[in-house]
């Protein structure tokens, strides 16, 4: 196994295999509201730029692999059960690039998933009977590139408040799907980002998704990653669990990343957007492998360490 310190420079690689999936959270449009996330604006002005690169190399990456073997694409799709949210389904304001009328609840322009060939700006949830057809046909949104002749592999997925694993499917799509390497990036940092990252590791450490956990104390200091596991040795002339036959780990937990540059967060009354970004990203650094764009765009090319 090649071993890699799990935040050192370079990045290590990136598998480009179904177990590795990208999860895009919250990119919609009503995140343009000029007032209702924040007085103190919005931070990372490259944000949309970064997403589109993100997109855009997990599925240039993916075009070599036979379907069933491409990297997973989740779209979480935030749809407010309040009213007054500019991510309920009432809500339109002046969201277009140009300033046109447009649904708040609705995808960013930068992160619009492709479904049978074509761009989804609007995404309605089916009724149950359309989703039963769904799940039948396939456990994922297998779509044609009708231009280029190519296919992608991306799932459309709902969440109604700032959790994306509080009462959605992710957790059974991580677990089915075999998902065993997470790169986060989406809206907002202080809020649906940093939760989904706090709970992706929380539910790792107890063995919840993916692998047997921290079944001992082991120091952060001595994880490392094999590009899709995190790992750990045991110490020297330490006890073994008698219940651990499979791997002489203490650790086998999923990786998890979190793309700093690919996501955004909004100021609040006497605090500015960019710091409220760097604290965010600062405390995050016990929970996740913190990477930018260039270098997961780069370790997915495979120009990762080796």
């Amino acid at each position: 196994m090649k071993r890699h310190a799990i935040n050192c420079t370079p990045i290590p690689p990136i598998p480009i295999k179904r177990s590795t999936a990208l999860i895009l959270v919250h990119n919609q449009l009503g995140y343009r509201h000029p007032t209702a996330w924040g007085i103190g604006g919005a931070s990372n002005p490259a944000f949309e730029d970064n997403i589109a690169a993100l997109l855009s190399a997990f599925r240039e990456t993916s075009k070599s692999k036979p379907l069933q073997d491409r990297p997973t694409i989740l779209h979480i799709q935030h749809r407010s059960v309040w009213t007054d949210s500019p991510l309920n389904t009432s809500h339109v304001g002046p969201y277009g690039i140009d300033g046109e009328s447009k649904r708040g609840v609705d995808f960013l322009e930068c992160a619009t998933p492709l479904i049978g060939g074509k761009p989804v700006r609007t995404f309605d949830e089916p009724t149950q009977a359309q989703a039963q057809a769904q799940a039948q046909a396939s456990d994922l949104a297998c779509v044609k590139d009708a231009e280029q002749n190519e296919y992608h592999a991306e799932t459309l997925m709902t969440s109604h408040e700032h959790s994306i694993f509080i009462n959605t499917p992710l957790l059974k799509i991580l677990e089915e799907r075999g998902i065993t390497t997470v790169v986060f990036a989406g809206l907002t940092l202080e809020r649906s980002i940093s939760t989904a990252v706090r709970t992706a590791q929380n539910l790792a450490v107890v063995g919840k998704w993916g692998g047997h956990g921290n079944r001992v104390d082991t120091p952060t200091s001595a994880l490392y990653t094999d590009g899709e596991h995190v790992y750990a040795d045991y110490e020297e002339g330490q006890e073994r669990d008698p219940d651990d036959m499979e791997t002489p780990f203490a650790v086998k937990m999923p990786r998890i990343i979190l793309v700093t540059d690919g996501t955004r967060a909004f100021g609040i009354e006497g605090v500015d957007a960019e710091t409220v970004h760097k604290v965010h990203i600062a405390s995050l650094g016990e929970f996740a492998e913190m990477r930018v764009t260039e270098e997961v765009v780069t370790a997915l090319g495979g120009g990762g360490a080796e």
